[in-house]
């Protein structure tokens, strides 16, 4: 088990740019703060995750969960995620029906080559959509620019192009609570992050952090500021 949680390690590290324990520092396990921060560094160097949303009630599968692959874009300093949304879409029209626009996104190490793709990384993002319809021109080039930068093919059905073959809106991933399995547990860290120290991950570990009480659900209630200046 040791050595086969070692190899997982090291491939792990050679993917991302993650903070895990060192080899010589195998009886301890990845703290919340280390957890954070590779959340961010997953979900920025991983570029699609599985959007899952819930079919409204209007249909004959109300209330049953249905989940796709997505792209995303980590344009905003505070962990929110710029999508693009087409009516087209069923994930958009669940997300338009549903009254709190209420999804989670899932992010994972790519598993490829990987002996137990149970040791990989991945982290769970619930919240809720807003679509962005009323942004100025220059807001929307400045998304372009940012989402276009991770996804290059989607200057071809990006919001706004008249030569666009679907319809699409610019909207943001808003985050209130953060799950997160970093492999397997006698190493990682699994369990929920609080959204502000996720926020404040970007740019490297928290050396200071006082973690605040749980909530009846598990998770650690913490107030987010979600309107972070963009960042390119």
């Amino acid at each position: 088990m040791l050595f086969h949680s070692l190899c997982s390690l090291l491939a792990l590290t050679s993917v991302l740019s993650l903070t895990v324990p060192s080899t010589g520092q195998l009886a301890r396990r990845e703290t919340l703060v280390e957890a954070a921060h590779n959340a961010r560094v997953l979900v920025k160097d991983v570029k699609t995750g599985t959007l899952a949303s819930v079919f409204p009630d209007a249909t004959d599968l109300a209330g049953r969960p249905f989940a796709m692959m997505e792209y995303h874009a980590p344009c905003y300093s505070n962990g929110s995620l710029t999508l693009i949304l087409m009516p087209i879409s069923r994930s958009a029209q669940n997300i338009f029906q549903n009254p709190g626009h209420h999804v989670a996104y899932t992010v994972s190490m790519p598993t490829e080559g990987v002996r137990s793709p149970m040791s990989r990384g991945r982290v769970a993002l619930m919240g809720n959509v807003t679509t962005l319809r009323d942004i100025s021109s220059s807001q929307s080039e400045e998304l372009a620019k940012c989402y276009t930068a991770y996804h290059p093919d989607s200057k071809y059905w990006l919001p706004g192009d008249n030569n666009s073959p679907h319809t699409s809106y610019w909207a943001r991933l808003d985050i209130d609570r953060i799950y997160y399995v970093g492999g397997f547990g006698d190493i990682h860290y699994i369990g929920p992050i609080p959204v502000d120290l996720y926020a404040k991950s970007e740019n490297g570990l928290q050396e200071e952090y006082e973690i605040k009480e749980q909530d009846g659900f598990g998770f650690l209630e913490i107030q987010n500021d979600m309107n972070e200046q963009v960042v390119f």
